[in-house]
Formats: structure tokens, C-alpha cells, sequence
């Protein structure tokens, strides 16, 4: 049941269809830790999405690490340690709220556009390819 439902621990429970949220509870079941790490991983999304500013979101992220060290688990303990050597760089989204999504979209488009046409032999052709697979949106209104 874990392996088969593993991805069903990845989204926000609100997100989640009535279906899901009945196999997502029942794999929770399994394991109290487990219950409990999805619990602290859905305190880090709500955190991140509703800290109104860098004093807040600092304080939050503290009191949000403190909180996985209770744990005492590997692999929590490696989250932990990730996040702590990230933490400027994630606590500065909450000076400007600015990500690179759009620029790692983009090179996910190049990058499949690369796969789909490897071989074409003209070179312009393949260029003007890239610039209307990342410019869809644009072209199509």
C-alpha cells in the first residue's frame, strides 16, 4: 500500500480529491512517525506560503526546524541539515516573492524539445523550434 501510494504524501492534503484524502489517511495510519513528518512537511508549506515577511519567516523557519529535530530520524535529520545550509536563500523568497520557475520551465521545455528533435539537420529550423516551444503562451493568446 506504501509503495504503491507513496506519491499521494507529496501534494497539500487540500489539494487532494475525496478519494486520495481516504487512501492518504489510511497510509498515515501505518506509522505514527510517519503521520507526524507529514504533518511537519505540511507546517513548512503553510509557512512558506503565509509568512507576510523576513522577521516572521525567519522566526517561522526556526521554530519550523525545531520542530524536526524532536524527530530524531535520519532522514529528517538530513532534510534538516539541507535546509539549514539553504536557509538565506529560502527565507529571502519572503523579501520579493520571486522564484526561477520560469526560467526552469523554460529549460525543462528546451530540454524535451532537444529530446523530440535531435537529429534535424536544419539548424535555423531547430532554433525557431525552441523559440515557439518556449514561447507558446505568447503565440496562442
Amino acid at each position: 500500500m506504501l509503495k504503491a501510494h507513496h506519491r499521494l504524501l507529496n501534494p497539500q492534503a487540500e489539494s487532494l480529491s475525496a478519494e486520495s484524502k481516504k487512501k492518504l489517511n489510511e497510509l498515515l495510519g501505518y506509522s505514527p512517525l510517519l503521520h507526524r513528518v507529514w504533518e511537519w512537511k505540511e507546517a513548512f508549506t503553510t509557512w512558506y506560503d503565509c509568512s507576510p515577511d523576513v522577521e516572521v519567516a525567519t522566526h517561522g523557519f526556526n521554530r519550523w526546524c525545531q520542530q524536526g529535530v524532536q524527530f530524531d530520524h535520519q532522514a529528517v535529520t538530513s532534510a534538516l541539515k539541507t535546509m539549514r545550509n539553504w536557509q538565506e536563500e529560502i527565507i529571502n523568497y519572503h523579501r520579493c516573492r520571486w522564484t526561477n520557475a520560469t526560467v526552469k520551465g523554460r529549460h525543462n521545455r528546451i530540454k524535451a524539445y532537444q529530446r523530440r528533435h535531435y537529429f534535424t539537420p536544419n539548424r535555423d529550423r531547430y532554433k525557431a523550434g525552441i523559440l515557439v516551444e518556449c514561447n507558446r503562451k505568447r503565440f496562442l493568446g
